[in-house]
């Protein structure tokens, strides 16, 4: 059930019970000045509405009603959430074995947030109890839009070590292989001596001498997100039950690795995202138009920002200021890309408790300053994009994704550490770069509507992904696949014969193996440019460093490309020589950065080669190819290219998929979407754009524009054509 609406959405949580009946009574009032239609009450208000076991606080649900209440007459929609995340103290006191243990076996204390076992029986009746109740209470109210159950599930327990958890996951082992001769088998057991003789045997992977079995921790991560799906359905039930006709949904947190999005969006009515950019990160906005087109693509509906930052967070270890404009104009492209409101964490800064710097709606120094006309100002701006509600947002590739990949290849021990998503993240980088809108979407999605795709690192693709992309590309799609795909079955084994595995006919290439760099092991891709590095390993060379060749007779004289910062290139094909240039005056090198793919090519034409740096002992290998499939192509890239060599290849690929940006020659820092019949032109730049052909209403201001256009820094306009 989706949620109702002919307006966008704007508000935030709202946590009443934080303050006293004098401040309280201001909220409304400034709500209403600000433009704000929605409001998220209760998120943590467990403690508050059950004063022990079974023992409602009447008086905590009076002023909770009243509340409600007092919205509502306002105009002001309700997002009620269910109050579980967070555990009342007398339920860590009178069952302490609801708390959680971590991997090393400690059982973790009081006094935090999310202090719950998944498996805890006392904190599934707790749950179950206090959904009903709210259900039974407020399920026929007016102005509840929404249900709101729990809040960001796994941000800080996603699992639990304890003997309860150890328990259900041996019965969730059991009902998955049947016996203990198939898990034996599935995880590799005969491997260091670890065959079990029966499920008993079996425990959570707890802390070990070493490495743990990649099945075993792969396994325990599914197990996991089970169990917290698990409790969100034990609420849902109780919802449903009661309010049928009330939406629901669970925030999200971005591409969060412990949770199955994809799967848990099935579950929802609506996609909820949390998305905090940092804007010490120029590369930040694009991070944030990948979770956008990521939430996008769960459900191909429009979903809500549930939870932003008006200003700073806390939580960095810096916590950079939105600069002027930011706030409204980060909003904007997340609305540009689908997002049916804007709401925010919070609507009123904390005076007290661990949340206190983390910004909100309603500041410290309240709304005499320039802080609130933001606030205000972006309030105007949603009411006046009314009719882009509803709408949906046009793009012509997809980038593909499958947790399962990256279960199997985040869990594996080498050969190079793992970044979550990190290659289809870069790709989608260079999309949002070049002004191509893209879908991020699962491997069992519809992809008759997109004339490209790709598949980046996408670990441990099946046999019926195999035959869709061999359909996407007999009937004219382009298909861009790259290093790292293929690696491994999808039981999470070796593909054997070839690391490109059911995909390798596809492209008509066979990878025997791939050479990396140090650099590889050195850092994890989070975003081009910002790096976070791995620590605990092994520092690479002597300690005199590098060879004296005056001195060192022997080891000056040892070649070694693995040292390398790069991965050389050279382009053979005319038409990929032109995409380079294309790119800028003097044509960019093309590059790789980590790692190069021994490829021997059976039915594929190479249109690049790899020559020195990392890739030195492959030299005159194939490094990128082609192969023609019915109407379309298959492309393989066996390197990860840097963002100039990505660039060339989705000019060259795009040209043939006939994919085009949506504002061609769009200027320095301008993101263009579009959505419905809207333009969205977005500023991030320092400095004034300039544009022409922009003929229609700007929606934003309110505005008929007949073609010349200057868009000042950090801001945007929407153009109804």
């Amino acid at each position: 059930m989706p949620l109702k609406t002919n307006a966008l959405y704007y508000g935030g949580d709202y946590n009443p019970e934080q303050w006293d009946r004098q401040t309280i009574e201001q909220d409304i009032p400034l709500m209403r000045e600000a433009g704000v239609n929605m409001a998220t009450v209760n998120v943590f208000a467990w403690g508050e509405l059950e004063a022990d076991e079974g023992c409602w606080d009447e008086e905590a649900f009076s002023r909770l009603a009243e509340r409600i209440d007092a919205l509502g007459k306002a105009g002001i929609s309700v997002d009620l959430a269910t109050g579980t995340a967070a555990p009342p103290a007398w339920m860590a006191h009178k069952y302490p074995d609801s708390l959680p243990v971590d991997r090393q076996g400690v059982r973790l204390g009081f006094g935090s947030r999310q202090g719950y076992c998944l498996s805890s029986p006392e904190y599934r009746a707790g749950v179950v109890r206090l959904s009903r109740e709210i259900a039974t209470r407020f399920g026929s109210h007016e102005a509840v839009a929404l249900f709101h159950i729990n809040n960001e599930y796994g941000c800080h327990i996603h699992e639990c070590f304890c003997e309860c958890c150890a328990g259900e996951f041996r019965q969730w082992l059991q009902q998955k292989y049947g016996s203990i001769e198939e898990l034996n088998h599935a995880w590799g057991c005969a491997f260091w001596s670890q065959r079990r003789r029966n499920f008993e045997q079996v425990e959570p992977p707890r802390a070990t001498p070493t490495f743990h079995n990649p099945a075993h921790l792969a396994d325990w991560r599914r197990f996991s997100n089970e169990q917290m799906l698990k409790l969100f359905r034990l609420e849902k039930e109780q919802l449903q039950a009661r309010a049928p006709q009330i939406p629901i949904t669970t925030n999200f947190m971005g591409y969060f690795p412990p949770v199955d999005y994809r799967q848990w969006a099935r579950e929802v009515d609506v996609v909820s995202n949390d998305e905090y950019p940092d804007p010490a990160d120029p590369a930040a906005i694009a991070e944030q138009a990948w979770s956008a087109d990521m939430q996008r693509g769960y459900k191909g509906q429009p979903w809500l920002i549930m939870e932003q930052a008006p200003g700073v967070v806390q939580w960095r270890a810096a916590n950079a200021s939105k600069r002027p404009g930011q706030w409204a104009l980060w909003s904007l492209s997340q609305i540009a890309r689908g997002a049916d409101g804007a709401l925010c964490f919070q609507w009123r800064q904390s005076e007290a408790g661990a949340e206190t710097w983390h910004g909100a709606m309603v500041p410290h120094y309240g709304t005499a300053g320039s802080h609130w006309k933001e606030m205000v100002d972006l309030g105007t701006k949603l009411a006046n994009l009314s009719p882009v509600a509803g709408t949906q947002v046009q793009a012509e590739v997809a980038v593909m994704v499958d947790w399962e990949s990256e279960i199997i290849r985040s869990t594996s021990i080498g050969p190079v550490p793992h970044s979550w998503m990190g290659q289809a993240r870069v790709w989608h980088r260079s999309l949002f770069e070049a002004g191509i809108t893209a879908d991020v979407v699962g491997v069992d999605a519809d992809l008759s509507q997109y004339r490209m795709v790709i598949v980046a690192d996408l670990a441990a693709p099946d046999a019926i992904l195999g035959k869709k992309l061999e359909e996407f590309v007999e009937g004219g799609g382009q298909l861009i696949g790259t290093t790292g795909t293929g690696r491994f079955t999808p039981e999470g084994k070796a593909a054997l014969g070839g690391y490109l595995g059911v995909l390798s006919s596809l492209f008509g290439v066979n990878v025997e193996g791939t050479v990396y760099g140090v650099n590889a092991a050195e850092t994890a891709v989070v975003a081009e440019g910002v790096n976070e590095h791995l620590g605990g390993s092994t520092p690479q060379g002597a300690p005199d460093g590098n060879p004296d060749p005056r001195v060192c007779r022997i080891t000056a004289a040892v070649g070694a490309p693995a040292a390398a910062r790069y991965v050389g290139i050279e382009p053979v094909d005319p038409a990929l020589e032109r995409a380079m240039d294309s790119l800028c005056e003097v044509r960019p090198a093309l590059r790789g950065k980590t790692r190069a793919d021994s490829i021997e090519v059976e039915d594929a034409t190479p249109i690049a080669f790899f020559t020195d740096g990392i890739a030195t002992d492959l030299n005159g290998k194939a490094a990128i190819t082609r192969r023609k499939v019915g109407k379309g192509q298959a492309w393989y890239v066996g390197t990860d290219l840097d963002l100039a060599g990505r660039a060339g290849v989705l000019a060259l690929v795009g040209a043939h998929a006939r994919v085009r940006p949506v504002l061609p020659g769009a200027p320095a820092g301008v993101e263009a979407v579009k959505r419905g019949k809207v333009l969205f032109v977005l500023n991030h730049a320092d400095k004034a754009a300039e544009l022409s052909g922009m003929v229609g209403t700007d929606l934003l201001s309110a505005t008929q524009l007949s073609g010349h256009v200057v868009v000042p820094p950090r801001s945007a306009i929407a153009l109804w054509q």
